[in-house]
Parts: C-alpha cells; structure tokens; sequence
C-alpha cells in the first residue's frame, strides 16, 4: 500500500489526507491481532501487573518522563511541532478515522493533533481555558496548541519529573503565559489544587487508567470541585464487544496491565442517582495501537 508522506504538512492538511487511508488488510491485522493477544495472555500468565502508586510512579515519573527530560529534545527542535513530532518512518497499525490502517509514526502524530484538538473544541462548549488532569509533561496540551493557540491551558500531573519538563519545554518555547503545569494527587480529595478546577472544562486523556483502585473516589473528587464540564477519554473493558477480534485484543491487553474497567459504569450509576449529566458517550476515532481504544464520556455535575 502506497503510504503518502506529509512531511512539512500543517496539521490541517496532514488530517485531510488520513481521510483517503487505505484500511489495512485482513491478514495484515490478524497477523497483527494475533501476536498482540499473545503478548498480553502471556504477561497475565507470568508477570501479573498490580497498578499500584508505586509501579505508575516507576513507569511514568522515573522512567518515561525522566528519559525525556534528559534528552531534552526540545532544546535541538526547530519547532514546537518538530519536537512533538519527530521525523519517524517506522509504520505500524493505528486507528485513523476509525479505521485500522498501516502508517508511519509521525503521520498519525500529525493527524492526531489535530483530530485530538477538534474534538476538546467540540465538547468544550466554546471556552477558551482548558484543564487537563494526569498531564504529564504536557504533550496533549503542547499538541492542543498547535491548532488552538488562542486557548489557555493548564495541566495537573503527581509526577516532578512530569512537571518540571513541561515547564521547561513552555519557557524554552515562550509559552508560560499559555501553557503551565502543577501538582495534583487526584486521590487527595483535599489537595489545593483541585480548587484549579472550579467552574473549567476539564478533560483526561488516558489518566485514569492508571489508578484503576480509586476510581470511584477520583470521581467523587471531581465533582466535589465543582468543574463546568469534564471529558474523559479513557480505555475500558466495560463498553468492548467482545465478539470482535479487535476488542479482545484490547480486553486482554486492559486486563493484563490492569488498567481501570469501572469509570464508565461509574459514570453510569451518577446519572441515574442524579450527581452527573452525560452529555455525549462515544468511541475514539483514532488510537496509536490495536490494543487500547479509548471511550469518550463528556459530563457535568448536576446542582
């Protein structure tokens, strides 16, 4: 299949293009499927993950945000959107506007930030100031700049290391006055910096997941603080059907590194009782992997 490069594309071209992708073959994914359901029923029979603060701590804070602060790639970049999409050939399955295709890394990168941006302004109901909860260093927000650069936006992660890279990659840019970064232990439902979140519109991009132990009690924290409106995009195990091949890859895949399956149920039992209003319940367009889908739910607290 013929890949159409769209190096040195805007983000606006690069989305256009994705719409003539050539889904992937049938063999292509159940190959792909195949070794993907394999790895995770082999990490459930002998490494079984318990997602404790400790292993999210390891992971993210120590591992991962520490290796791209050390980098410090963003010093080399000649752009915003060179750093946060590096040149990188290297192809594989991705979902792109719902559909699974072959595609090099940096061109579903490209793609993804804009199709990530119109759908925070589709559900944000016309703001200007957006809060993301479990932020990181910032990428999501970094990436939302790139296409709305009139918007404000704030962070909230419980990793330093997070943190200190995502100011530091704002203040190499400029971008301080439009894009800071604190701590928040979303656990902590008395942590000052929920009092941030007061009458914003708040999202989460696959943060969620990772305290699967406190679910109930982070969204419990939420609504106490009082948001205008919040968007969960999440991965789950409880929205999948599980008689396509695909959601089962992604069902193993959840289960063996345990990740949250309550959220949206949560969310369900709150509507019924009356603490929230759910706005819009929908599945991810896009995904970097087979394996990890993301649902939309975007809600707000009742009076």
């Amino acid at each position: 299949m013929d890949i159409r490069r769209i190096d040195g594309m805007s983000t606006t071209d690069a989305n256009s293009m994705m719409e003539g992708l050539a889904p992937a073959s049938l063999s292509d994914r159940a190959t792909t499927y195949s070794l993907d359901a394999a790895k995770s029923i082999y990490r459930l029979a002998t490494r079984r993950v318990k997602r404790t603060a400790e292993v999210v701590n390891s992971e993210y804070n120590l591992l991962n945000w520490h290796r791209v602060m050390s980098a410090k790639a963003w010093a080399s970049a000649g752009t915003l959107e060179e750093f946060l999409i590096p040149a990188n050939p290297a192809q594989s399955l991705r979902k792109v506007n719902n559909q699974i295709c072959r595609i090099a890394a940096d061109d579903y990168y490209r793609y993804r930030a804009k199709a990530l941006g119109d759908l925070i302004a589709h559900h944000a109901g016309g703001v200007n100031e957006i809060v993301e909860l479990g932020a990181g260093f910032g990428y999501n927000l970094f990436s939302l700049h790139l296409n709305h650069p009139e918007w404000t936006l704030r962070g909230f992660d419980i990793a330093p290391n997070g943190i200190a890279t995502g100011r530091e990659i704002a203040a190499h840019y400029g971008l301080s006055d439009r894009i800071s970064l604190d701590r928040i232990d979303l656990t902590n439902g008395t942590d000052p910096n929920y009092s941030a979140i007061r009458n914003q519109v708040v999202f989460t991009y696959f943060c969620i997941e990772q305290i699967p132990y406190d679910v109930r009690e982070v969204v419990d924290n939420i609504i106490a603080a009082g948001p205008k409106r919040v968007i969960n995009i999440e991965p789950t195990t409880e929205l999948l059907n599980l008689t396509n091949p695909r959601d089962i890859v992604s069902f193993l895949y959840i289960r063996s590194v345990d990740y949250q399956t309550e959220l949206f149920s949560t969310l369900g039992d709150y509507e019924r009782q009356g603490r929230v209003r759910i706005l819009a319940r929908e599945r991810m367009p896009f995904a970097p992997s087979i394996h990890n889908d993301g649902f939309l739910y975007c809600w707000e607290p009742t009076p």
